[in-house]
């Protein structure tokens, strides 16, 4: 009965379409300090051998992969190969080569960093220029292993990984789905307390300093304003602040496109780093073998274990917001609303898909349109994250609560949290995994690990001031 039960369970209520949606995070001190770890660079090889990687578009009855089933293997065939990187209209320059570059630059970028609030790994309490993307995103995932961010203090969320953050489109960018498009989302942690500390008009004089002729290459359409004239544009200001607010409005208006095309420099960036080949599709794909042990784990991951009703299918998430029963642990907040805090704030952003600084305000309207109402069913909720490159991205969960796979294994074994704040998913169930169904589940994850991004994508090329 454990067994049969608990499986039929899991998909009758998938089936009913009953899992309930997750969210993600923001800084409680700053409102826009949500930081998504997922922006990342360059030219990456995406998919190769692409042809190889191919399934057959239909099986043969009867046909099987290695000891999975007909039905196992019908299942596998629908999570592999991963589909081709989401597009992204509201970003004219969003798969441009020279912008990834230049995204590449800003991403390692730390001059633009205001004083850190705090002693830290990155200097003294005080210092400034101390705090880029990369110190934030600099493991094999472009994550972090800090269990919350460090930046100019602690930012109260994981930083996930970058690497093909791009493919969370369909339901937003951040742990608390704050932004509805990933250019919008440096804006928002440049001026953030726990981040930068810094404020647009900073950001715009180094740009103008330092990337000059690089930026007017790329955003030809949209040149710098004459910058060094400084009571025109002082040296520091964000909204709220009087050296912004007695601008004028025009010279704002300059500035704010500015700030957004280093967005999307820096999504362009962040869609090049790609990792969507891993040893399970090979196996899928019938380019190479998987050990049993991991095929049994896909057993369970897709069976008894319930996994895929939240991690389905190429990408391994529903990209759906849930409430897992998390408590908040270490330099976390003690707590945490999750989206319930920021869905009314998608649609007022005017940096989003369907503001001024939009390419195809059209293309992002279905989105705004979309986003759920503010209610207290989406207290606690969080972000359904890939299982993609999962077994090198720890700690997980969205304060970095727990540290390790074994852990990870351990929590859905029991059922999730005590649901400090909200209400628990009720798809969440005690498994009464053994020993080695564990071990099983946990080799399967690993084999979900991507081929490793190109080192030249991971260098830091920002210019020196």
């Amino acid at each position: 009965m454990r067994i049969s039960e608990r499986g039929w369970l899991v998909w009758l209520v998938a089936a009913c379409g009953l899992w309930l949606s997750a969210c993600d995070d923001d800084d409680p001190a700053d409102p826009m300090a949500d930081m998504d770890p997922g922006a990342d660079m360059g030219p990456a090889p995406d998919m190769a051998p692409e042809a190889d990687m191919t399934p057959e578009p239909d099986m043969v009855p009867g046909e099987t992969l290695g000891i999975l089933t007909e039905e196992q293997t019908r299942m596998a065939r629908a999570m592999s190969p991963m589909p081709p990187i989401p597009a992204s209209p509201t970003n004219d320059y969003a798969d441009d080569p020279a912008a990834a570059a230049l995204g590449q630059k800003f991403y390692f970028e730390a001059d633009w960093a205001g004083p850190l609030q705090m002693d830290s790994r990155l200097g003294a309490e005080g210092e400034a220029g101390k705090v880029s993307c990369f110190v934030c995103h600099d493991d094999d995932t472009f994550g972090s292993a800090d269990p919350v961010g460090v930046g100019a203090r602690f930012h109260p969320r994981h930083a996930p990984g970058s690497v093909n953050a791009a493919w969370y489109a369909e339901a937003g960018f951040t742990w608390r789905g704050r932004f509805d498009v990933m250019w919008a989302l440096p804006r928002a942690v440049f001026e953030a307390g726990a981040i930068f500390n810094s404020s647009r008009l900073r950001v715009a004089h180094v740009v103008f300093e330092q990337y000059r002729a690089e930026y007017d290459a790329v955003f030809g359409d949209h040149p710098l304003p004459p910058l060094d004239d400084l009571d025109r544009f002082p040296a520091e200001g964000k909204p709220g602040d009087a050296a912004w607010d007695e601008m004028d409005p025009a010279d704002q208006e300059a500035v704010n496109r500015l700030v957004a095309n280093v967005g999307k420099a820096l999504e362009a960036y962040q869609r090049t780093l790609r990792s969507t080949t891993s040893a399970f599709d090979r196996f899928v794909a019938g380019a190479g073998e998987l050990d049993e042990s991991a095929q049994r784990g896909f057993a369970l991951f897709v069976g008894d274990a319930g996994c895929v009703g939240c991690h389905s299918g190429p990408f391994f998430t529903d990209q759906s917001y849930r409430n897992l029963g998390l408590e908040q642990t270490g330099d976390a907040p003690a707590m945490d609303a999750g989206r319930f805090d920021v869905v009314e704030a998608i649609a007022g952003d005017p940096f989003n898909g369907v503001g001024a600084y939009s390419d195809d305000p059209a293309a992002g309207q279905p989105f705004i349109d979309a986003v759920e109402a503010r209610s207290d069913a989406l207290i606690g909720r969080f972000r359904v994250p890939t299982v993609r490159n999962a077994a090198i991205s720890a700690p997980y969960m969205h304060a970095g609560q727990i540290a390790d796979l074994a852990a990870l294994v351990d929590f859905y074994d029991v059922g999730g949290g005590p649901a400090p704040m909200g209400v628990r998913d009720p798809a969440l169930m005690a498994l009464g995994l053994t020993a080695a169904e564990k071990a099983d589940l946990i080799a399967f994850i690993e084999a979900l690990t991507g081929d490793p991004i190109d080192p030249a994508l991971g260098e830091d090329t920002s210019n020196d001031p």
